[in-house]
């Protein structure tokens, strides 16, 4: 322990702690400054003065002892914690001042009580260590029992307190009786932990035979049988009322390493210091591994610490509370011996590195198998989301099956009551495998649905109370801009709740853009004032939106659902309440918009100039000039899409395949076949299908999803003057996975939006691509069903493109892939939302492209502030508000784009010295209480 003199220490355990804890602060209060009042913000400035000068001092210390080379003296462990502990004390009884219970929890960082015990407890402990290593000189004989002893009578005599004095005690002024309280814990604490910390000291360094002789008498309970008692409380395995079988008390320690290593770690802790060399080594390489996991748990329940007096008084087991703290320091001083005794054999240097080689061991192998996890993670996310359709892939099942029940593990709200997860290991794969962001059930249900056939989550569709909340009245106004031959139209919009409960209600619809038209601007009333749309990246938008809206305040957004749909929100309504908003329309052509509805006219014709554009990525084809192309008729094909899930099996399908080719000879020609489970195999249909069907491993879930779009992809890249029917064959639709539609694909089956389930009668059931594809539409009687035809247009180069025979405008893509360069792209243009709406197309196309082409989506957006797929209009109240969404909008854009932010705004509770403040309420609520009753019986 006098090692831990050196001052270089204090660089680490004071000097890095609070410059992290200092900036952590800084980020937390310029969130929320602007909903703080003047008292408050003055309390941030004194405390963060305070903690800065506190830091200062300790790094000036800190350098002149190093500079100087003295160890760490008493004065340090003196003052110390007289200067930390009413910092944390204060910082406590404040903190309803300094996080106002008017600040919506979800603007609040998680574990924020945590914070200030997490880094300043590692001070207050290493002062504690100064004080022992003083007040123990080597050079006289100290008495290991005197010291238990004396730490033994003070819980003893908290007890006796708490049990006969308090009840008695009649303080004048209740303030000054929780002040009194707690210094009074405090300080039994503090001298509690001294007398501890000294009695094992002495007890490691005594050399009297006696003492080595019987010395695994003591260690084998403390390194052995208390840390797995510990384990079982904590998991519930022993004493279940203190644990859970969900959630551990102080985190999730279940895994069984846990138990190996805390058995591991105690032998090689309890083995003897035997004079061989290689012995000796190979010992010490041993306790230097496993010092990783004695220093973990020290770690978990340092700032337990000052709860430690008080667990041991309330519970009878709270003394496993210390075994990581007598622990620690019992393998701290085995090392030390190590060390002393190597160092005579081998130079000092090489002793240290093998140490902290040997220390990262553990923590190597953990961060090997959370990137493992990533790794397969990442992949999972990539053939959900960003699939390259060429690439065949092969997803390791057991660890993507570990990783999601991790992922679940952070979500589940059953926890114990400090959370769940391990500490600080969960925050680290939260960081390495995460990027800090969490899977939505939902997507955790689709991953399960797709590998595993099975789903976690009972997902509810959001409540919202839109009924009777109507457009009151709109006014339009459209500027033809001959800069750039389109239109700026303005729809304001008067919206009226005519709910008559008092309930708060919400205006919800969806606005179909027409081709060639894009919204460029947004407002919203906020009471009197006119707020400005904010263009922000889509999933931090959205999830600020919900944040909002659950805390009842004063959000409005718009943003892309599927294809051209946007989704149109403003919240909340009060009774009978009006309110104002405005969406600005770009578009090349006059168009009709439907809004709930209504139907409003933007643009003229007589202004308009119709005109084609053409460039080398991308061709724009007016409403007018569509008119003028041929009209063809591509000869249509069966594309069977076969279920070959689990537990689908099935001869019948082949019955009913051979019976729909029989009924519709012609489309049996150039027919092709998938076979689909979590992956999608295809071949055309020849004389040996139905023994490739036999041949497949039905397992996994039916991923019609990717089927479909599979196949609507390979069909458009061929560009011939054919299509795909696509025709699905399963016993139940509903099982599929076929979460949305297809409308971002729309321009590849120009023909028709069907396609058709093959039911148990051989019937063609008709189902829509481009709108909730799982519903089976109303039979309609057809002259002929397959019978559409499409405009044909050729570009300059000669190449042919297939267009809906319509009269809307479409857009072509000449080159799957190609970049947009931002010097292109101007504010609020035409031509540069055109081209944005070009490069999403292409990686609709190429979603392998995705990862890196939609960081580049959301920079070009915001610099045409044209809103796009990739990105939301949203309208907020506050500064605060707009702070935090400009946290996240950062915190999503450095992760994975197929993470999410998360669903609820639950945050996960985590112990410091504020529950010390708690545990002493009570305590004075059940004296107060005990008195009530006792005067009632006398009366």
């Amino acid at each position: 322990m006098r090692n831990l003199l050196n001052p270089k220490w204090l660089f680490v355990i004071n000097t890095l702690p609070l410059v992290v804890l200092f900036f952590i602060f800084i980020g937390q209060f310029n969130i929320i400054k602007t909903l703080l009042e003047e008292s408050s913000i003055q309390l941030w400035k004194s405390f963060g003065i305070w903690l800065g000068v506190l830091g200062s001092l300790n790094f000036a210390y800190t350098v002149y002892l190093s500079l100087k080379k003295k160890n760490v003296s008493l004065w340090f462990g003196l003052v110390a914690p007289l200067c930390y502990i009413p910092f944390i004390y204060l910082y406590s009884y404040h903190f309803d001042k300094f996080i106002p219970f008017s600040i919506p929890q979800w603007m609040v960082s998680d574990n924020i009580f945590l914070y200030v015990g997490t880094f300043l407890m590692p001070t207050l402990a290493y002062s504690l260590f100064v004080l022992v290593s003083h007040f123990t000189a080597e050079n006289k004989e100290h008495k290991a029992w005197v010291n238990f002893l004396i730490a033994i009578c003070i819980p003893i005599t908290g007890y006796l307190f708490a049990q006969i004095i308090l009840p008695l005690w009649q303080p004048i002024d209740q303030e000054f009786s929780v002040h009194a309280m707690v210094v009074l814990v405090i300080t039994a604490t503090l001298v509690f932990l001294f007398f501890l910390i000294r009695g094992v000291f002495i007890l490691a360094t005594k050399k009297a035979e006696a003492w080595q002789k019987y010395q695994l008498a003591w260690k084998i309970p403390i390194a052995i049988i208390l840390p797995l008692i510990g384990l079982g409380v904590n998991n519930g395995h022993l004493f279940t009322d203190f644990g859970s079988s969900e959630s551990g008390i102080f985190g999730e320690f279940y895994n069984a390493w846990f138990y190996i290593l805390a058995i591991v770690n105690g032998i090689m802790v309890c083995l003897p210091n035997l004079e061989n060399k290689t012995y000796r080594l190979l010992v010490f390489i041993g306790r230097s591994i496993t010092f990783a996991y004695t220093f973990y748990f020290f770690l978990v329940f340092l700032p337990f610490l000052p709860l430690s007096v008080i667990a041991i008084i309330a519970i009878g087991t709270g003394f496993l509370m210390l075994t990581p703290l007598v622990l620690f320091v019992i393998h701290i001083n085995e090392l030390s011996k190590d060390f002393d005794h190597l160092k005579k054999l081998f130079s000092k240097k090489l002793l240290i590195g093998i140490s902290i080689l040997c220390f990262l061991v553990i923590p190597s192998f953990i961060t090997a198998t959370y990137l493992k996890d990533k790794s397969v993670l990442n992949e999972t996310l990539s053939y959900l989301y960003n699939p390259d359709y060429s690439k065949q892939y092969e997803i390791d099942k057991v660890s993507l099956q570990k990783t999601l029940d991790v992922i679940k593990g952070h979500k589940d709200g059953r926890g114990g009551i400090f959370g769940n997860g391990s500490p600080y290991l969960s925050s680290y794969f939260n960081w390495l495998v995460m990027d800090n962001l969490t899977l939505s059930d939902s997507k955790i249900n689709t991953i399960e649905k797709i590998f595993f056939d099975k789903t976690s989550f009972e997902l509810r569709p959001e409540n919202i109370q839109n009924n009777n909340v109507q457009i009151s009245n709109i006014s339009t106004s459209s500027t033809y801009d001959k800069t750039q031959n389109a239109w700026k139209s303005w729809v304001n919009l008067e919206i009226t709740n005519k709910n008559e409960n008092a309930w708060f209600s919400e205006y919800a619809t969806t606005i179909d853009l027409p081709e060639g038209c894009w919204i460029s601007d947004y407002y919203l009333y906020v009471g009197d004032v006119k707020e400005p749309g904010i263009l922000a990246e889509k999933k931090s938008a959205t999830w600020i939106f919900s944040q909002i809206r659950n805390g009842n305040r004063d959000p409005g957004i718009l943003y892309y659902l599927t294809g051209n749909k946007v989704a149109f929100r403003v919240f909340p309504f009060a009774k009978n309440e009006v309110r104002k908003t405005g969406i600005e329309f770009l578009h090349k052509e006059p168009l009709r918009l439907n809004i709930d509805d209504n139907i409003v006219e933007l643009g003229n014709i007589e202004e308009t100039i119709y005109e084609n554009i053409e460039t080398e990525n991308i061709v724009y084809v007016s409403s007018q000039n569509k008119q003028k192309l041929s009209t063809v008729k591509r000869k249509p094909y069966f594309h069977f899409l076969v279920d070959a899930s689990k537990n689908s099996n099935s001869t019948e399908f082949i019955q009913r395949i051979e019976q729909a080719i029989e009924a519709n000879k012609p489309l049996s020609e150039n027919a092709k076949i998938s076979f689909v489970n979590s992956y999608v195999t295809s071949l055309t249909i020849d004389n040996d299908w139905k023994g490739d069907y036999k041949n497949q491993t039905f397992e996994g879930g039916f991923y019609l999803d990717r089927a479909i779009r599979k196949t609507l992809f390979n069909a458009y890249q061929d560009k011939s003057k054919a299509y795909p029917v696509i025709v699905v064959v399963t016993d139940s639709l509903q099982n599929a996975v076929l979460d949305k539609d297809f409308a971002d694909l729309k321009f590849t089956f120009p023909e028709s939006n069907l396609f058709f389930n093959l039911d148990q009668n051989g019937n063609l059931r008709e189902h829509s691509l481009v709108g909730n594809p799982v519903k089976e539409l109303p039979e309609v009687r057809r002259e002929c069903i397959f019978c559409e035809t499409v405009l044909e247009y050729k570009s300059s180069d000669n190449s042919v493109t297939y267009l809906p025979n319509n009269n809307e405008p479409s857009v072509i893509l000449m080159r799957d892939e190609f970049e947009v360069n931002e010097i292109e792209i101007k504010e609020k243009e035409w031509r540069s939302a055109l081209m944005m709406q070009a490069q999403w197309n292409s990686q609709i196309l190429h979603p392998e492209n995705s990862d890196r082409e939609w960081l580049n989506l959301v920079k070009l957006s915001f610099i045409s502030k044209v809103m796009t797929p990739v990105t939301s209009y949203l309208v907020v109240e506050n500064e605060a508000q707009k702070e935090m969404l400009k946290k996240k909008q950062e915190q999503v854009l450095s992760g994975n784009k197929s993470l999410d932010l998360g669903e609820d705004t639950q945050r996960m509770s985590e112990p410091s010295m504020i529950l010390l403040v708690i545990l002493l309420g009570l305590i004075l609520w059940f004296r107060e209480k005990r008195n009530d009753n006792g005067y009632n019986k006398i009366t």
